[in-house]
Parts: C-alpha cells; sequence; structure tokens
C-alpha cells in the first residue's frame, strides 16, 4: 500500500465508525436538563424557537397563532406552544381580536386552539377579558370558557361561567352573571 494513501484510509475508516455509531443510536434524542417548553407531543415532533402558524381562508381571512417556543406534533397534527398571542380573523371586517396565554395546544385536524392556563382577549373597541381555562373554536368563531371569566367594556363589567364569545357575529353569552355599570361611560354615551 502506497504512505500517501495511508491518511485516507484512516479518514474512511473513521467516517465508517462514526456513521455506524450514529445509525445505531438515532432513536434517542439528547435534551439538555433543565430546559423547559411546551409539552412533548405523541410521536415524532418538531421543536421549533419562537413560531409564526397562520390557518388561512377561502375569503382571504386567516387566523394567526405567534409563540415564543413551540412543539409541532407530526402524527397528532398539534401545534403545542408557550408564551402565545393568536389574532383572529386577520384580513376579514370582523377582525381584531387578540388572545394572550402562557400555553396553548392548536389541533390543526379539528381547528381548535385549547387555553389550558387561562387566557386574556381584548377586542376592538375596547372590549377585553380575564378568561379561565378556554377553547378557541376556529371552525364556528367561538371562544368558549366552561368556567369562570371577567368581560369588560365600554362603561360595563361583567362576570360570569361558561362563556361563549362569538367574534365573527359580535355576540357574548354567559351564565351565573354579575354586572356593574359605570355612570356617565355606558354604551352609545358620551362622556
Amino acid at each position: 500500500m502506497n504512505v500517501r494513501l495511508l491518511p485516507w484510509a484512516v479518514m474512511a475508516l473513521l467516517v465508517l465508525v462514526l456513521a455506524v455509531r450514529f445509525a445505531v443510536t438515532t432513536d434517542v434524542v439528547a435534551v439538555p436538563a433543565g430546559v423547559t417548553g411546551p409539552e412533548a407531543a405523541d410521536g415524532p415532533e418538531i421543536r421549533l424557537g419562537p413560531v409564526d402558524v397562520r390557518e388561512l381562508h377561502d375569503d382571504g381571512s386567516w387566523n394567526r397563532l405567534d409563540a415564543d417556543e413551540a412543539v409541532f406534533g407530526y402524527a397528532s397534527r398539534t401545534v403545542s406552544a408557550g408564551g402565545v398571542t393568536v389574532f383572529l380573523g386577520e384580513g376579514s371586517p370582523f377582525a381584531g381580536t387578540t388572545v394572550r396565554a402562557p400555553r396553548a395546544e392548536w389541533d390543526l385536524d379539528g381547528k381548535a386552539i385549547g387555553l389550558p392556563d387561562g387566557c386574556r382577549v381584548a377586542r376592538e373597541g375596547g372590549w377585553t377579558g380575564e378568561l379561565s381555562a378556554a377553547t378557541l373554536d376556529l371552525a364556528v368563531s367561538v371562544l368558549r370558557v366552561p368556567g369562570s371569566a371577567r368581560i369588560e367594556g365600554p362603561g360595563v363589567s361583567v362576570q360570569g361561567t361558561n362563556l361563549a364569545w362569538e367574534w365573527l357575529e359580535g355576540k357574548i353569552t354567559m351564565e351565573s352573571t354579575t354586572s356593574r355599570l359605570s355612570p356617565g361611560k355606558g354604551p352609545g354615551r358620551k362622556g
């Protein structure tokens, strides 16, 4: 064997050993200790840093989820995310609803976003809400909160349970309500 080919043979052997080693251990993914983030999905997953997920509609409108970090579950077709902001109905006449939550799970097939730790909602026109665990049903444009909810708008504050906020129709329903009207600041009043 030629002495000049010896370094190439050693390099080829090293590459072969490394290839075999990585082929044997590819089913284990090391995650550094102490790393926090969205919960792991069932099956294969893709871990992402900042993410922007959009659901496009035929009428040109879209819903958007921005998150600090996310996990895309390939088999389950879900996006689990932390530090979430959801923009509803962008590009349509009913745009202007923003939902902020510490954590969310978007079921891409079921067209629903679960907000297990509650959320804060803001709507153009001065409407806001502090909500317990909620679900955004994107198929019918409804935010549902089976637990407690507080909604505030121009001159009114309402607390109750079992909220259904239909942002497309601009309709809010709630059970077991208590409300407070602010004098001089009611809807349609000036001052």
